[in-house]
């Protein structure tokens, strides 16, 4: 009863709030005005963050309470408040944390952002950017597109930061060995033929690779990236029915069994980790940065990395720059971008401080942030999403990273509707089948008919048990 009444008035609150700032508006303004804090005007909120207070305010406090000394931030930490299991319900374990905590300001991942968007949980965003002339256009619009993708083409929150891949490339390995460079929107075909333009002779410690996929290493994973690009789905998650057994499918896999089999690709030898030693030892044995590896997909983070390594190495650091991921030549438009939006800033609709609240969000969305935020190392290895900010002192190609204007957002929103545990079990048995293939036991055709009918078993046995995402 207390916990209805309380949230009665703060409805009452906020209602009040919008009213009163729309009487002040004059004019006949049909959208309410939110009313500016005076100058001494104090305001305390209270803001949902998944980092504990420390980092919190490392990142976002300390910058805002310079320019906001009156506006004091309570933080709602989710560390050790969530338990996370297999059967963990996630967005529904945030929903109660918030209706308990009840937080003027939500750090929100871009699902539970939809979801509290489509029960009416966030405040509107459009009319009050309107209201302070704040400028959207200096955000990337991919940024925005994303969001508004998740919230029926309204704006009920912004991002500040982003994450994205692109293809490093080193120049100096593509120079010595007479290959072209690569560029921007290549097919998986054509970076496949650069890689295996580089010589595959040569023992393992002096030879050179033509591409390397970082951390994934592995050639159903890889399959898969390249079904991806060219549009294919491995699953209706609407009817939960596989859709792996086609002569797309099949190209895709073939492709990534002839890359790793050429012997192109870099694979990481678990008996060759790096066992201690000088910061100049470290980015030595490290593939791209040592010369090892001529192409790498990677992140927004590995800049950092680069940069660090040009400190430690000085004049033996490679000379790189960037292009676009692969794209389906046939389609570059609608090829999924790596654009990926870590947490979204929302307000609570039912916040009595919807005027503090919006002062907060604004100030980390806005160009001051993002030119103070630039000159700094991320703790998350994301990026601004002004672009104006997010330059390259010596001119590489970083918009490599946002470019490609396929939205990925929906696919991932399609792909939530499978059963939470179906990828990790369909992903071993798959490895399974394509290492089969690799030591000649098994046809491409063969294996991806395997796959097909293991994850038709897991996707019928979940849904007779009901085990489907909320």
């Amino acid at each position: 009863m207390k916990r209805r009444l309380v949230s009665g008035i703060a409805s009452w609150s906020a209602a009040a709030l919008l009213m009163a700032g729309c009487n002040m508006g004059g004019g006949g303004d049909a959208e309410p005005k939110l009313k500016a804090l005076g100058k001494d005007e104090k305001a305390t909120i209270k803001v949902m963050s998944t980092w504990d207070e420390r980092m919190f305010n490392q990142q976002y406090g300390l910058l805002f309470y310079a320019k906001h000394p009156n506006i004091e931030i309570q933080v709602a930490s989710t560390q050790g408040a969530i338990t996370y299991g297999p059967d963990t319900d996630v967005n529904a374990e945030f929903e109660k944390f918030i209706e308990e905590h009840n937080p003027d300001v939500l750090m929100l991942t871009p699902d539970l952002y939809e979801r509290m968007v489509e029960k009416g949980k966030l405040y509107e965003l459009e009319s009050v950017i309107k209201q302070d002339k704040f400028d959207l256009a200096g955000i990337m619009p991919g940024v925005l597109d994303t969001i508004k993708t998740y919230s029926g083409g309204k704006l009920y929150g912004l991002a500040p930061n982003f994450n994205s891949q692109a293809l490093f490339y080193n120049k100096t390995l593509f120079e010595r060995h007479g290959v072209p460079l690569p560029k921007d929107e290549m097919s998986w075909e054509e970076l496949l033929e650069l890689a295996r333009r580089f010589p595959t002779t040569g023992d393992d410690s002096s030879r050179v690779y033509g591409f390397s996929l970082g951390n994934l290493d592995s050639v159903f994973r890889f399959a898969m990236m390249i079904g991806s690009t060219k549009g294919l789905s491995f699953a209706d998650p609407d009817t939960l029915t596989m859709t792996m057994n086609t002569d797309g499918w099949k190209k895709a896999a073939q492709l990534a069994l002839d890359s790793y089999k050429s012997n192109a690709i870099y694979r990481p030898n678990p008996n060759q980790q790096f066992r201690g030693g000088s910061m100049e030892e470290y980015y030595k044995q490290e593939p791209f940065i040592g010369g090892k590896v001529a192409m790498m997909l990677s992140g927004t983070y590995y800049m950092e990395s680069l940069k660090q390594a040009k400190t430690a190495l000085k004049d033996d650091a490679p000379q790189w720059d960037l292009v676009t991921i692969p794209v389906d030549p046939n389609n570059p438009e609608g090829s999924p971008s790596s654009f990926n939006i870590g947490q979204i800033f929302a307000i609570n609709s039912q916040s009595p401080n919807l005027r503090a609240a919006w002062e907060f969000v604004k100030y980390i969305n806005d160009a001051e942030y993002a030119r103070v935020m630039s000159k700094s190392s991320s703790m998350t290895g994301s990026v601004t999403t002004r672009s104006e900010f997010f330059q390259d002192p010596e001119g590489r190609n970083v918009e490599a990273f946002y470019k490609i204007k396929g939205n990925s957002a929906a696919y991932n929103r399609s792909m939530a509707k499978l059963p939470q545990t179906f990828m990790s079990q369909l992903y071993p048995h798959a490895e399974l089948e394509f290492k089969e293939v690799m030591e000649g036991k098994k046809s491409v055709d063969d294996a991806i008919q395997a796959i097909q009918e293991r994850g038709q078993t897991e996707l019928t046995k979940a849904k007779q048990a009901k085990d489907l995402p909320k």
